[in-house]
């Protein structure tokens, strides 16, 4: 774990994203089937949080279970293992608050380009230092 000088504690070291999901409403059938849904598993192989934002809140679920990412694994979620960074300082953009956006919040990422749940899942699939789950 990275210990925050800021404060006393320690930041996770490794994240899974998660994408799967069901259509729920009219403009999902617009996104590439089976990545309707990304939501983000934040843990140290022994204590995880699921963060799961939908429409109208962010849900945050605390785990005390090792295989928290096979339990997502088994209900049929592809899973990307990638870790958290800390980007630097960009202008702010204004966009939608989605699913995909609070999880590049989380994982650091800055590309405006992403959207979809299926265009970060390529994004973070190309990147070599990311180990690709498949379902």
């Amino acid at each position: 774990m990275i210990k925050t000088p800021q404060i006393n504690a320690y930041r996770f070291p490794f994240a899974y994203v998660a994408f799967g999901g069901n259509p729920t409403h009219w403009w999902t059938r617009f996104l590439k089937k089976g990545f309707y849904h990304c939501a983000l598993l934040i843990g140290n192989g022994f204590e995880w949080i699921l963060i799961d934002p939908v429409m109208h809140y962010t849900d945050l679920i605390l785990m005390h279970q090792r295989c928290a990412p096979q339990i997502l694994k088994n209900k049929g979620y592809h899973l990307i293992r990638t870790t958290l960074v800390v980007p630097e300082k960009i202008s702010f953009h204004l966009r939608p608050m989605t699913c995909v956006e609070t999880v590049k919040r989380f994982l650091g990422l800055t590309n405006p380009k992403i959207w979809t749940p299926y265009q970060l899942f390529l994004y973070l699939k190309s990147q070599k230092r990311k180990i690709f789950l498949d379902k």
